[in-house]
């Protein structure tokens, strides 16, 4: 995948289109503050990238849409931004088409159809990344990292900031989570771990999974197939206990033994005693064991009372009697002369008059009204009390019939729940004997387990060599190794310092190194912009031809801001040089003809694109410039910025 050219859309509709060279060098060159910048700023957000990072002012400010027209072996693949505007950094509206030829005129067909995610996973799929899943520490907490095109453009794009630094190699390299990201997704992209990598960690997952269950029931089988003899008597023992077999059935080898737990474990059918509810007719019988005591008492307290009654008359019968009987006696308490203050014994003068006949006589009558009444009622009592004692009698009878009853139905729930619990244990014996035949049946039955285990181990064991984790590293090695030979030719070529020496990337720290007879030197403690710049040129140009040689899914461009920054400096602008007049210009020179010879050879394959602002006067160079922006040209027409959004 190359790049066929960068457009910008204004607020009004107008376009300006960069167009750059399939298979080539491309230069655009120009005067600082012309947007040169912005180019890999604009490709890096038509890629996928959530955050906008194109420099805020007159392109922010005077810009509708971005987009980037890719070639992908001939198909035109066209992806447009909206801008987020001055104050936005995450531009959601993002146009996708595929099979286009040439940037649209206008915007006006840029319709939303696309999200960043969605746009990174479309863009891994036209890249060619297989389904794959990197697990860098199986029993560690990182997650596992899927490498994608979010990633694969890391090795394409190389700020200004980027392609001069000590100490980050790639792009983004210093951001949060995007180093480890690095490296955990190299061995992906190096070819190291294979397109069929993710299909065989699947595979061996699954085969793991099934060797664990072949071998616990092996060893199960085994274990059961050991302790056979007494696990089956201690069996044949519990189904005695509960009934599942005879108290006199015993078992003296272990095939008998298991004769009898077949029939122990044949199903059967549990009958045993039941009440229609039991609960219930116990409720109803306390209940009635309640009412029984209530009249009973009722009838006691009644039968009391009409007794005190029948005392109480006899007592009072008696008293009267004794009453009525001196009373009798009244003829002989008459006086002579008929008073009442006289004695009518001795015929003295009595203080206190005695009553007279009459009224003794009337209160006589009284006393003789009164036990009549009492003789005439106490039959009725009598009666009765007869009454009550008979009814007693039945209430006692019954509340015994009751109790006995309740006692009965009690001993009935008990045997109940007795029986209840006996079948539950035996169902639960008969169930683990069930599992015992069950899996002594597996060693016996099924002869093939072993043979299955043996065959899903040598499965697992292939896959696992093949992704065995020391020889992915050393596939890693190779490539690495592969790409350090191109580094330090590259390196010559540019006449870096110690580029005579074997160079290196290391993946763990991201960086160059130098081994050197001292030791091994690292990128940041090797001195001067220069070769800063030119280690991260020629560390790219390596990997990528290793991407070319095995057709690894990474775009094959590189583009490159400001490689002449370590001589030529933004406010040092000289504009058009020779490359001759000195030290400096002869580096430069240097440096963009090695860039030209890489893309000139014809199985390279593989575009670059460098914004800067020097300007080579040799044809060759000339003939590989795509813009030159001087004079008042910029990537952002003046006008635009004054220009009102569009309908």
């Amino acid at each position: 995948m190359q790049i066929r050219g960068i457009a910008i859309y204004s607020r009004s509709g107008e376009k300006r289109e960069t167009s750059f060279k399939l298979n080539s060098l491309n230069v655009v060159t120009g005067a600082s503050k012309t947007g040169k910048s912005a180019l890999l700023d604009i490709v890096d957000f038509c890629w996928g990238r959530d955050e906008c990072t194109v420099p805020r002012g007159e392109i922010r400010n005077g810009v509708s849409w971005f987009a980037v027209l890719f070639d992908r072996a001939g198909e035109g693949i066209l992806v447009a931004r909206h801008n987020p505007g001055p104050s936005g950094n995450d531009g959601d509206e993002i146009y996708f088409e595929r099979n286009v030829e040439s940037f649209p005129e206008t915007p006006a067909g840029f319709i939303k159809n696309m999200t960043a995610a969605a746009l990174r996973s479309k863009m891994s799929g036209i890249l060619g990344i297989a389904e794959n899943l990197y697990d860098p520490e199986p029993t560690g907490a990182r997650r596992q990292v899927e490498a994608s095109a979010g990633q694969a453009i890391f090795y394409s794009l190389q700020a200004q900031d980027e392609i001069a630094s000590r100490r980050l190699l790639f792009h983004r390299q210093g951001e949060t989570g995007i180093a480890q990201a690095i490296r955990d997704t190299f061995p992906y992209f190096l070819g190291a771990m294979g397109e069929d990598y993710f299909l065989k960690k699947k595979r061996l997952d699954d085969a793991r999974f099934r060797l664990r269950k072949l071998e616990r029931e092996l060893t199960e089988a085994r274990a059961l197939a050991n302790e056979a003899s007494g696990t089956a008597l201690a069996l044949v023992a519990e189904a005695r206990r509960v009934g599942l077999l005879d108290v006199n059935a015993f078992a003296e080898t272990p095939d008998t033994a298991r004769e009898l737990l077949q029939q122990a474990a044949v199903p059967r059918t549990l009958s045993y005693a039941t009440l229609a509810n039991p609960e219930a007719d116990l409720a109803d019988l306390e209940d009635r064991r309640r009412v029984l005591r209530s009249e009973l008492q009722d009838l006691r307290e009644e039968a009391k009372q009409l007794n005190r009654l029948m005392r109480d008359a006899s007592e009072f019968e008696k008293e009267a009697d004794e009453q009525r009987v001196r009373l009798a006696s009244i003829e002989l308490l008459v006086t002579a002369d008929g008073s009442h203050d006289t004695c009518p014994l001795c015929e003295s003068h009595l203080k206190t008059s005695v009553p007279t006949v009459d009224e003794l006589r009337q209160s006589l009558s009284g006393l003789d009204l009164q036990l009549r009444s009492v003789r005439k009622d106490s039959p009725r009592v009598q009666v009765r009390i007869t009454e009550l004692e008979t009814m007693r009698t039945a209430r006692e009878v019954g509340l015994e019939t009751v109790q006995t009853d309740i006692t009965t139905r009690i001993a009935d729930n008990e045997r109940l729940r007795i029986e209840q619990d006996q079948f539950t244990e035996q169902a639960r014996v008969a169930g683990r004997i069930s599992y015992y035949l069950d899996n002594v049946r597996i060693v016996s039955d099924d002869n093939g387990l072993r043979l299955r285990v043996a065959r899903v181990r040598a499965e697992v064991e292939a896959l696992s060599a093949e992704l065995d984790q020391e020889a992915l590293n050393e596939r890693v090695s190779s490539a690495i190794s592969v790409i350090g030979k191109d580094l330090t030719t590259f390196a010559t070529a540019l006449r870096l310092e110690h580029g005579e020496n074997s160079l290196r990337i290391d993946l763990r720290n991201l960086t160059v190194v130098a081994d050197t007879i001292d030791g091994p030197l690292p990128l940041a403690q090797i001195g001067s912009g220069e070769n800063w710049v030119g280690y991260h040129v020629a560390a790219h140009l390596a990997l990528h031809r290793l991407f070319r040689a095995r057709s690894r899914p990474v775009p094959s461009f590189l583009m490159l801001d400001q490689p002449s920054q370590a001589h030529y400096p933004p406010e040092r602008d000289l504009g058009q040089i020779s490359g001759t007049e000195d030290e400096d210009q002869i580096a430069v020179a240097r440096l963009y003809r090695v860039l030209h010879d890489y893309c000139a050879k014809p199985d390279q394959n593989m575009q670059i694109i460098v914004a800067d602002h020097v300007e080579l006067l040799d044809d060759w160079f000339r003939a590989v410039i795509a813009e030159r922006w001087r004079d008042g040209i910029k990537l952002v027409p003046p006008s635009w910025t004054t220009q009102k959004d569009g309908p």
